[in-house]
């Protein structure tokens, strides 16, 4: 027994020796696999880091499109106008990078702030405005938004400014985005909400020229929506004001001059930009002002 055991000794030791052997080289495979995967994976991340950044950067030229066209558009008018070729969107406009043949889509739009409710007339100093208050509540009552959403704004609003006699007890805002949560209000209602309320420095005038008929109707006392909605479709038709005074002369209403901050045209515009290039997105968001024919500048960016 002892010399059969002796004699199958080698051949079961050669036997463990290719048995480990297949170990060893199949637990290098699974190695080396995990090593592909990993660099794989990063490979991935790079040229996905890569394609972010160079949709940011074509973001960065959709704005500078924005601040050509509004140039242009306060060279050759005198009025900011709703037809404006600076209102009109941009979808899903291609754009190929010659070298490399790859193309990226490029959507945008501008909009005029100053035609919406600035949210900013709330409060002066931290101190709630009454008037301001109770013609945002009658914006959002047009709009089917629970009442005393008003008031709730109304208080972030002053918390958010500084008083003389204290530092703001909140943080400062920015856009209408800020407010989620506020009295209420969800994403949804906010994007809802979007086309009419603003947030803007100081105690903007409304523009006349691109305000909606619900804004219109809210801020000036005594003006229905049946009789603002008449207004806009005239207006929108081409017959637009040419100034405050035109404005108030074909409103045909016993206002008092001085009670309107009312104009005819903007200096405040957002613009939004969202770029898709190959399986990356990259959006923007930024608050321009125009002030007078000169290009306009930035006063934030978001993205």
């Amino acid at each position: 027994m002892t010399g059969r055991h002796l004699l199958r000794s080698p051949a079961r030791q050669k036997g463990m020796a290719v048995v480990s052997a297949l170990i060893v080289v199949a637990a290098a495979s699974v190695a080396t696999a995990g090593i592909m995967e990993r660099q794989a994976a990063l490979a991935d991340t790079l040229a996905g880091e890569r394609d972010r950044a160079q949709a940011r950067w074509l973001l960065r030229g959709g704005l500078d499109w924005a601040r050509i066209l509004l140039l242009l558009d306060a060279r050759s008018s005198a009025v900011t106008l709703r037809q404006a070729i600076w209102a009109q969107p941009i979808s899903n406009f291609q754009i190929r990078d010659p070298a490399s043949g790859r193309s990226a889509t490029f959507s945008g739009v501008i909009e005029d702030e100053q035609g919406k409710f600035n949210l900013q007339r709330l409060a002066v100093n931290g101190t709630i405005r009454a008037d301001a208050v109770a013609a945002l509540d009658a914006l959002l009552t047009s709009l089917n938004v629970p009442r005393g959403t008003a008031a709730g704004l109304a208080a972030r609003v002053a918390a958010s400014q500084p008083a003389p006699t204290r530092a703001a007890m909140a943080p400062q805002l920015r856009s209408v985005h800020d407010l989620q949560g506020v009295a209420g209000l969800s994403p949804d209602m906010l994007a809802a909400l979007s086309p009419y309320l603003t947030i803007l420095p100081g105690d903007t005038p409304l523009n006349v020229n691109t305000a909606a008929a619900e804004v219109l109707s809210a801020v000036i006392p005594g003006l229905g929506l049946a009789h603002a909605r008449q207004l806009v479709e005239e207006r929108d038709r081409g017959q637009w004001f040419t100034s405050r005074g035109d404005f108030l002369n074909r409103l045909d209403l016993p206002v008092l001059q001085g009670e309107l901050a009312l104009d005819v045209r903007s200096e405040w515009f957002k613009v939004s930009g969202e770029v898709v290039l190959d399986h990356s997105r990259a959006t923007m968001q930024a608050l321009l002002r125009r002030t007078g024919d000169a290009p306009a500048a930035v006063h934030w960016i978001e993205g």
